[in-house]
């Protein structure tokens, strides 16, 4: 079962990325839009720290 730290995590991350592709649609400026992809992007080095810290369970 997932953990809270989990699920607080995803939940992070689909409001960031919510929170870009708002950004994109409603024509945001350069700078708007590279902050919320900065987001996006540390949001998902922390999924991926996450992955591969399960990965390294199962072994």
């Amino acid at each position: 079962m997932a953990s809270d730290e989990t699920r607080r995590l995803l939940k992070e991350f689909g409001i960031a990325v919510t929170d870009y592709e708002d950004a994109v649609g409603e024509g945001a400026s350069r700078e708007k839009v590279a902050k919320v992809e900065a987001e996006v992007k540390a949001r998902l080095a922390e999924v991926t720290a996450l992955i591969q810290r399960l990965s390294a369970k199962k072994k």
